[in-house]
């Protein structure tokens, strides 16, 4: 597991990269600042300058650095998804380049179109917080509607991607009882295909969908679980972020919040959703234990020090994951 860099040595490695690149004296047009990021990859606002720079590279940008260097692989899978979405016009962030382990820092770093807003949670006030998650639920329709990617943007199946943590926890010789539950899914994966598969985002909420204060416009940031498979699996897991989040949320008053408005807001995001597309609730059902060993294996990962640093997750969170994913279990017989 590698440090976080300083934010003046990321802009110092993308500039020098950018030179090398042919592109002249690059400098910082603003400081550049470290944004709070997601578990597992450090986040960096940019601002950069120089007379050869396309505009593109002039303006604000985000740099996100993975923990680990063997991300990079994962990071250009997850660029590809990302940048295709773009390019069909979804308001996912453009993504400028993916640099290798080595070419800039010792980890790889991904570096991207830095868009306008703020997270729903923090955009949302009083009443505009179930129009906004009427707007989320349109939104997450209207990715679905894409398709299917061509195969060299292909991030994978839904399963595979969703459980790979799981997996890597099991074979690390930890958690037994997150074993006997990982085999129970693994028995009834087929149920899980379809025949139209699409492009999933893999961990759609308000916290990685951002509003601008004062306008209807979203962004979907965070691609990092992209996979390809059935829509109602991403459904799913964004009806259990609402319910975990009265759990999981750092500050009492914000999970205070979500246990007394958690079904309005899932209404809200279900009423946006059926407007594009409708929704198979015995689908949602199915996929419900899938999302529950996810978000099971990132708490104990969070607890064991996967993703390096203090844990992310709080410890109680593996017990609430544990016991709904033994109500929803599927019958293996």
């Amino acid at each position: 597991m590698l440090r976080a860099p300083e934010s003046g040595e990321v802009s110092a490695a993308v500039r020098g990269w950018l030179t090398g690149q042919g592109y002249g004296t690059v400098t910082d047009a603003a400081p550049p600042e470290r944004i709070t990021g997601g578990a597992d990859f450090w986040v960096y606002g940019l601002r950069l300058a120089g007379p050869r720079l396309p505009p593109r590279w002039s303006a604000p940008l985000v740099a996100r650095v993975p923990a680990a260097a063997e991300r990079y692989d994962m990071l250009r899978q997850e660029s590809a998804v990302q940048s295709w979405a773009a390019a069909q016009g979804y308001p996912a962030p453009e993504v400028l380049t993916v640099l290798a382990p080595g070419e800039a820092l010792p980890s790889p770093v991904q570096v991207m179109a830095r868009v306008p807003g703020v997270p729903l949670i923090a955009a949302a006030r009083g009443r505009r917080f179930p129009r906004l998650m009427d707007q989320m639920g349109a939104a997450h329709a209207g990715l679905h509607r894409l398709g299917s990617p061509p195969a060299d943007a292909s991030p994978g199946e839904v399963v595979d991607n969703w459980l790979r943590l799981a997996r890597r926890l099991v074979e690390s010789g930890c958690c037994s009882q997150l074993a006997a539950s990982l085999r129970k899914i693994e028995l009834v994966r087929d149920r899980l295909e379809v025949a139209d598969p699409v492009v999933c985002h893999g961990d759609f909420h308000p916290l990685n969908v951002l509003a601008t204060p004062d306008g209807p416009a979203l962004h979907v940031i965070d691609w990092t679980n992209a996979a390809v498979g059935d829509r109602h699996g991403d459904i799913s897991w964004t009806l259990l972020w609402f319910e975990f989040a009265a759990v999981a949320a750092p500050r009492p008053a914000d999970r205070a919040f979500m246990r007394v408005l958690r079904r309005r807001l899932e209404q809200a995001y279900l009423t946006g959703y059926r407007r594009v597309l409708p929704v198979d609730r015995e689908r949602v059902r199915l996929w419900r234990p899938v999302s529950l060993l996810e978000i099971w294996a990132a708490a104990e990962a969070s607890q064991r020090g996967f993703f390096g640093g203090e844990p992310r997750l709080p410890a109680g969170l593996i017990g609430w994951a544990a016991r709904q994913f033994h109500r929803a279990a599927p019958s293996t017989g």
